[in-house]
């Protein structure tokens, strides 16, 4: 009987933290929070697009959305040096995508800029093709 205790314990102690999992914004790679130390001013230069390009095109300009998640369309054109967007709300590094659609989570009432941005496979080469739309979130 003891066993069978810990054994549910367990269990709920997985599912309590699968829960929080699924709630908190993404994961970011340690070189991608560096980055968030210094001001965009300081911020290392963007390297031309060499064909690269990102469109938003959802969520749209001004949009009011419910709840605190906010799904991503996006078309991502690679060209010679792209790799994936990096996702930056009011100019906080929130995730990354490699596809073209995601989810972001956690975000509080208010108004937000979501700005995307084509990164080289080395996450921190900043290519000059970026994308930028304002929402918000009641």
């Amino acid at each position: 009987m003891p066993q069978i205790a810990v054994e549910s314990m367990l269990g709920l102690a997985i599912f309590a933290t699968t829960g929080y999992l699924t709630v908190i914004p993404p994961g970011v790679h340690a070189l991608h929070a560096a980055r968030q130390d210094f001001p965009p001013a300081q911020a290392a230069a963007l390297q031309p697009a060499q064909g690269a390009s990102v469109k938003i095109i959802a969520p749209v300009n001004n949009q009011s959305i419910t709840g605190d998640r906010v799904h991503l369309h996006f078309k991502l054109t690679k060209g010679k040096r792209g790799h994936h967007a990096h996702a930056y709300i009011d100019g906080e590094l929130v995730g990354m995508f490699e596809g073209n659609r995601g989810t972001l989570n956690g975000l509080k009432p208010g108004k937000h800029v979501l700005e995307l941005r084509v990164v080289a496979d080395d996450h921190q080469t900043e290519l000059d093709a970026s994308d930028k739309v304002v929402f918000t979130v009641q």
